[in-house]
Formats: C-alpha cells, sequence, structure tokens
C-alpha cells in the first residue's frame, strides 16, 4: 500500500470525524432553539385561546389560535425530523416529517385563505385569484398525502420483505 495515500486516510477520516461532531453540534444547537421557539409558540397559542373570546370576531380569535398552534405543530416536526438525524435509519424515513410540514403549512394557508374570503377581506376582483391558490394548494395537500401514504407503504413493504 501507498504510504502517501495512507496517511492521507487517515486525515481525510479525521476530517470527517471533525465535520461529523461540528455537525452533531450544531444540530443540537437547532433542536434547542427549536424547542424553545415551541415553547414560546404554545404559550401564545394558550395566551391566544384565552383571548379568543374578547375578539369583536370570534372566528379572528379561533383563526389565531389555530394558527399558532398549526405553527407549533409545524416546530415539532422539524424537531421530529432533527430526532430522525440522531438515529439510525436516516435515508428515507427523513422524508416523511418534510412533507407532514409542509402538509401542515398548506392546511394552514387554507385556513388562512377560506377565512380572508369569508370575512370580506378579499376585493372582488381578487376572488377568483383566491379560489385557484385554494384549488392549488388543495392539489399540493392531497399530493402530498399521497407521497406520506406511498413512503409508509414501501417501508411496510420493506419490514414485510426483511
Amino acid at each position: 500500500m501507498n504510504p502517501r495515500r495512507k496517511g492521507r486516510s487517515r486525515l481525510d477520516i479525521w476530517f470527517q470525524d471533525t465535520f461529523l461532531k461540528a455537525e452533531r453540534v450544531l444540530y443540537i444547537l437547532v433542536a434547542v432553539g427549536l424547542i424553545l421557539a415551541t415553547l414560546e409558540v404554545i404559550y401564545d397559542g394558550y395566551h391566544a385561546l384565552l383571548q379568543a373570546f374578547a375578539y369583536e370576531d370570534f372566528a379572528l380569535g379561533v383563526l389565531k389560535v389555530i394558527d399558532r398552534f398549526l405553527i407549533a405543530l409545524m416546530f415539532l416536526e422539524i424537531l421530529y425530523t432533527v430526532q430522525i438525524v440522531f438515529g439510525e435509519e436516516y435515508h428515507l424515513q427523513c422524508v416523511e416529517p418534510f412533507l407532514m410540514v409542509a402538509i401542515i403549512a398548506l392546511v394552514r394557508r387554507l385556513l388562512i385563505l377560506s377565512f380572508e374570503i369569508s370575512h370580506g377581506a378579499v376585493g372582488p376582483g381578487k376572488v377568483k385569484l383566491y379560489l385557484v391558490e385554494m384549488a392549488l394548494v388543495g392539489v399540493l395537500i392531497l399530493a402530498l398525502v399521497g407521497a406520506v401514504m406511498m413512503l409508509r407503504r414501501r417501508r411496510r413493504e420493506r419490514k414485510d420483505a426483511s
């Protein structure tokens, strides 16, 4: 074996090990930040829940509560993705949490669009554009749900095969 290649190999291994350790530390920092942000959003959601009855338009109060808790769910799904990075099964399983975050974000957008349309926050000329956006968001939700179902089916087939 070439001694120069062996020296490079050790250096490559050292760099790879160092980068993996740095990556772990950064993931831990991201996870701590996500936990703190999630706690803040959940607190804000409960605060909005207590004040929902104070709004003149009760639907607006409920929408604010739903908005906060959907954001908290997005944070939790991202945190779950970070947890998967620390696990052993990283390859295909890591995609699903991102899909779930996207579904939650799209449902949130759909709720906001429907609220804006139903409460006259949109001018008559823009209603058609909002309805087209709602249709596109609905199609995206269905596509992402289908993708999650396909991933789960594939995972189940792999488990059955092994």
